[in-house]
């Protein structure tokens, strides 16, 4: 089911639900990405769980982000969503960005149970930007058909060492708009993505990681993008391993991107058991 929902700020969500158990999952979508990026995720635990993902302000169909923007203002409107919809006892599952939202998010609510994090809130380093600003020119460029878009699209994923599919092609085809005289343009704006990506930066990991009590699933994706390097190196997790009690690592030879755009079911099974003892027994996790 899909929906728009309003938070008490005033601003809309794009939500997507599915699933009807009685534990709820929020799957929370990477920098440049929007809800359906997270779907082998959600197709999964809607197995077992009521799954939520949603867009970001400033990507799909939510409202426009705040200028400037940063990821506090993202943490603000997950906060505001767990109230709005009165949810309890949520397993927050944070991408890339996703990530940093999702770790300040539990350090400030009591709402949430556990915390799973996707390659996401590593210290973050300069050299991520050689590796992320290909994914940010699509959002520059004037397309003229979506077939141009999805063609650009394709080879710049494929370069990240990404395969190319169907689940990449309906994303690429939700992202998109056409403006104007039927010009097709990406909905977010490329200078709200950097000002994101540039509070990687702000995040004080000395400050957040004390508050963070309960359980933890990082997973690290060591696989390189095309023929560079990881995004996060492994040495990026060390504050979050060092200062977080609770937390289990897994290890993938996914990189940053393929752990969501193909399916990881190494990832999903150790989520599934991550979960499972969450439910069952949360102080054995």
């Amino acid at each position: 089911m899909e929906r728009h929902v309003k938070l008490t700020n005033g601003k809309k969500l794009r939500v997507c639900e599915r699933g009807e158990g009685e534990h709820v999952v929020i799957l929370v979508h990477g920098l440049t990405g929007n809800y359906k990026q997270m779907a082998y995720y959600q197709d999964a635990l809607a197995n077992n769980h009521r799954v939520i993902c949603y867009d970001l302000r400033g990507r799909g169909l939510s409202d426009g982000a705040d200028h400037p923007t940063s990821i506090d203002h993202h943490v603000g409107d997950l906060i505001d969503l767990l109230m709005t919809l009165n949810l309890n006892k949520v397993t927050l599952v944070g991408y890339s960005i996703g990530g940093y939202i999702c770790a300040k998010v539990t350090a400030l609510s009591s709402r949430v149970r556990s915390l799973i994090l996707l390659d996401g809130a590593g210290v973050a380093d300069y050299g991520q930007k050689d590796l992320i600003l290909p994914s940010l020119q699509r959002l520059e460029k004037a397309y003229q058909s979506k077939a141009d878009y999805i063609d650009f699209t394709k080879r710049t994923y494929e370069k990240l060492g990404v395969n190319w599919s169907r689940q990449l092609e309906e994303i690429a085809r939700y992202e998109t708009e056409v403006v104007g005289e039927k010009v097709v343009r990406h909905r977010s704006k490329a200078e709200v993505i950097k000002q994101d990506f540039d509070s990687f930066f702000d995040f004080h990991h000395e400050e957040v990681l004390p508050h963070i009590t309960v359980p933890v699933l990082l997973v690290k994706a060591m696989g390189h993008i095309g023929a560079g390097r990881p995004l996060y190196f492994n040495e990026s997790f060390s504050e979050l391993e060092k200062i977080v009690p609770r937390i289990n690592v897994l290890m993938t030879n996914a990189n940053h991107f393929s752990l969501v755009f193909e399916e990881q079911k190494d990832v999903l099974n150790t989520i599934d058991r991550f979960l499972t003892n969450v439910i069952e027994d949360p102080s054995e996790v």
